[in-house]
């Protein structure tokens, strides 16, 4: 079973960065997701959309806000009352997230949090970097 999802990723892959004439599973192809007004697109519906189908999940985000959270906190208290884990990892690149949202996040069970730290030789860390 594991194997056999792992070929459908390897087609999707394959079908999306270097032949587009591949027949790939389209749930396996990568998909860059925006915001669209126009045509009613939304990054956070998507996402909602692929958490709710997930079996764990891992997110790198560059800050974390009381907003942002508040967006995603019925999902990610979804996921924690059916036990999908899941990863985060963010920055203090900058102290741009805010430590109540940490909190907030860091308080579901399911979630293992971690912050990169940056310094004067790491230097900075953008996860869009």
């Amino acid at each position: 079973m594991e194997n056999s999802k792992s070929e459908e990723l390897i087609s999707g892959l394959v079908t999306a960065f270097i032949d587009q004439s591949g027949n790939s599973n389209l749930a396996y192809r990568p998909e860059f997701v925006y915001n669209d007004h126009k045509q009613g697109k939304k990054v956070l519906v998507s996402l909602e959309q692929e958490l709710k189908r997930c079996d764990e999940f891992f997110i790198s985000v560059a800050f974390i806000t009381d907003s942002g959270f508040e967006s995603l906190s019925m999902i990610l208290k979804e996921l924690e009352q059916k036990g999908i884990p899941g990863k985060i990892l963010t920055t203090d690149y900058l102290t741009f997230s805010q430590p109540k949202a940490l909190d907030r996040l860091a308080q579901l069970k399911n979630i293992e949090l971690k912050m990169f730290r940056t310094n004067s030789e790491v230097g900075g860390f953008h996860t869009k970097d």
